[in-house]
């Protein structure tokens, strides 16, 4: 059965980058995590995984850097960027 978990990134179209915001959520975690991104006027996207990911921060997440390439669906493919946190 394939995976219904989804993660979550936010899409930076000028410099063709992205950062990865969380993993391992279900379709209405990632829905109401956009909801939230996009009511601050970003760009969040929600990406399919293709299984649980085991790693536990979604930034050094190796998985979510090889789904994103996979089934983002951007063209070209964009650049995995750290999110600034600070």
């Amino acid at each position: 059965m394939p995976s219904t978990l989804k993660l979550v990134i936010l899409y930076y179209a000028r410099n063709n980058a992205y950062t990865v915001c969380d993993h391992n959520l279900t379709p209405k975690e990632a829905e109401k995590q956009i909801a939230e991104y996009r009511a601050k006027l970003l760009l969040a996207l929600s990406v399919d995984q293709r299984k649980r990911h085991a790693t536990p921060d979604p930034q050094v997440c190796k998985a979510c850097r090889r789904d994103v390439g996979r089934a983002s669906g951007l063209t070209p493919k964009p650049k995995f960027q750290r999110r600034n946190d600070a």
